[in-house]
């Protein structure tokens, strides 16, 4: 009996094992992305079309009954030398007191050069501490 209660104490302790792993990150298309408080998904896209005119697309998911608030404050920036700075006109803040918000931005550049949209997602709620998340995307035009 003893060699019996052995085999199943180990299956019990592989089973208790098993169940008991606590995911810290999600897979994604870009690698490894940290889970957060409020905030489901983010999608991003920067396009420069060929007349010139920079496109930044957005949505932003968070979670019903959880998220309560998200604000998403967009610009987009010129390489200038080393420097980055703001394209004139070229910045928005979109809120929502829901769990989604998605929209989109654009702009004629002022000439050819290389771009740089910044993204920066706030996403409030009860699941813990508000989530502040950026995104960068360059773009040559």
């Amino acid at each position: 009996m003893k060699l019996g209660n052995k085999i199943l104490s180990f299956v019990m302790l592989a089973i208790l094992m098993a169940v008991m792993v606590v995911p810290t990150f999600a897979a994604t298309g870009n690698g490894i992305t940290p889970f957060y408080n409020n905030t489901g998904t983010t999608e991003t896209i920067f396009t420069i079309d060929e007349d010139g005119v920079g496109m930044v697309t957005y949505t932003c998911r968070g979670y019903r009954g959880i998220t309560t608030s998200i604000t998403v404050e967009t610009r987009i920036e010129r390489l200038s030398g080393s420097s980055w700075v703001q394209v004139e006109g070229a910045s928005w803040t979109d809120t929502s007191t829901l769990y989604y918000c998605a929209s989109d931005h654009s702009i004629q550049l002022p000439a050819r050069g290389t771009y740089k949209a910044v993204i920066t997602y706030t996403v409030a709620g009860s699941g813990g501490a508000t989530d502040v998340i950026t995104r960068e995307i360059e773009k040559t035009y």
